[in-house]
């Protein structure tokens, strides 16, 4: 038997049709265990930032470049762990796997209580650990943490693909993708509140408490024997699963549009996420007090657009609400660009955040009905951390690009005047009109139907 057939005693049973808002009981405790985490994450994310600069870095020059660690830790644990730990969530059981993960980070995440100076602990020198030893610690945990997550992640994926119906999981995908949004929002809004008042104790407390109820409510799901890459007693190769998982994704004709298409708008989008403080305050000629709705504008659109791609899915096709929400932002994006008030600019943030709420909600539909149950751990990791990729890169070119070459830069095109911000932005969104323009062109003839039939 090849390492990539599915043996037979984990064959895994079509799921039924959900008829619930959270479509089914399983699903509503995965939804659920997900919801509370991602909430913690985003809440330590924020405060991780706020303890570094008002703490750690408290009127140090050295403090942004501390800040912008967290960031580095994060991707690098993303990038390094993330193709090689698909690997192995298709060996295994994806319960098991995302249980075992949950556990591990919430583990971590309590460790750093110890470098927090709740009280003196007799194995630091002089009862406290040194600044170095806090960073240390800090960034390690961080790397860890986020490269564990994506075993979750992938394992997330493939259960979804065992508890939820084909026609359902477009409404799966919009519920998670929902959460996610709402918890940038809300982790954005409450670390303050929590880190000035009772320090840095208190959100780490939250965050591994929120894997603690993460993993009961996995712990309660009840799922079919998960497919596998490899049979109980054989022995893999961890080079040759790695190289098949990468060749389908790059072999498939939809999987690899996704890479493609996702890379290229993840490039052009980074530019906003790298200049929006800048151009909020040049071009929009925004206060430094206001400059904090922009994201947030921009996070509930995405919340809106999830919610909606998840019901719009069932009605034009996963296909058209993936193109067509790449072309959507490519279309905004531009318009962003040529703003120069606030409220213009916030509603255009609005308008950026839904179809890409509507773009993440499609990716996992996607990717679950044309790849071998076997096989979507190491698809979706090697799509995911090819996302990262891009955005940080995207990240460093165009900062570099505003502070370096652009950094004096006028130009009148056709009547209208461009400085280096709106003119990257602009850049950012011809590059998401050509993604959608190959997305269209290659994914029209794709067959991406679900193959459960709908009772």
């Amino acid at each position: 038997m090849s390492v990539l057939e599915t043996p037979s005693e984990t064959e895994t049973t079509t799921p039924v049709r959900g008829s619930g808002p959270l479509i089914n009981r399983n699903f509503g405790l995965l939804w659920a265990g997900q919801s509370i985490s991602y909430i913690g994450d985003a809440l330590l994310d924020f405060t991780f930032a706020l303890w570094i600069a008002f703490g750690l870095g408290r009127g140090q020059s050295w403090a942004p470049l501390a800040v912008s660690g967290v960031l580095a830790a994060s991707s690098v644990g993303t990038l390094v762990i993330g193709p090689i730990s698909g690997v192995f969530v298709d060996r295994w059981d994806k319960r098991r796997t995302m249980m075992t993960v949950i556990l591990l980070q919430a583990i971590l995440t309590a460790a750093l209580l110890l470098f927090a100076d709740l009280t003196p602990l007799p194995f630091f020198p002089g009862g406290h650990p040194s600044l170095a030893m806090k960073l240390v610690a800090l960034y390690v945990v961080i790397f860890l943490v986020y490269g564990l997550a994506q075993f979750a992640r992938a394992a997330r994926t493939a259960l979804i693909g065992d508890i939820v119906a084909e026609p359902d999981q477009p409404q799966a995908s919009g519920l998670i993708e929902t959460v996610a949004g709402l918890s940038f929002i809300i982790g954005f809004g409450v670390a303050p509140l929590l880190f000035v008042p009772f320090g840095i104790g208190v959100a780490l407390l939250a965050d591994a408490l929120s894997f603690v109820v993460a993993f009961l409510a996995i712990l309660a799901v009840h799922a079919p024997p998960s497919a596998r890459s490899v049979k109980r007693g054989e022995r893999g190769n961890v080079r040759r699963e790695l190289i098949a998982g990468l060749r389908f994704a790059l072999g498939n004709l939809v999987t690899r549009t996704l890479l493609i298409t996702l890379v290229i708008v993840l490039f052009g989008s980074g530019a906003i996420n790298a200049l929006f403080v800048f151009f909020v305050a040049q071009d929009l000629h925004a206060s430094e007090q206001v400059i904090g709705l922009f994201p947030v504008v921009l996070g509930v659109g995405a919340v809106l657009g999830s919610l909606l791609g998840g019901v719009l899915a069932k009605r034009i096709g996963l296909v058209r609400i993936f193109w067509g929400s790449v072309v959507v932002v490519g279309i905004v994006a531009i318009v962003l660009s040529r703003q120069t008030e606030l409220i213009p600019g916030l509603i255009c943030a609005f308008l950026v955040g839904i179809p890409n709420g509507s773009l993440n909600v499609a990716l996992m539909p996607l990717v679950l009905r044309v790849t071998p149950k076997e096989m979507v751990g190491r698809v979706m990791n090697v799509i995911e951390p090819a996302m990262t990729v891009a955005q940080v890169t995207s990240i460093a070119i165009f900062g570099t690009l505003a502070s370096t070459v652009f950094a004096s830069f006028h130009a009148d095109l056709l009547g209208q005047a461009f400085d280096a911000y709106d003119a990257l932005i602009l850049l950012a969104g011809l590059l998401c009109l050509l993604a959608g323009a190959f997305a269209y062109t290659s994914l029209r003839r794709a067959d991406v139907t679900p193959r459960t039939a709908t009772p």
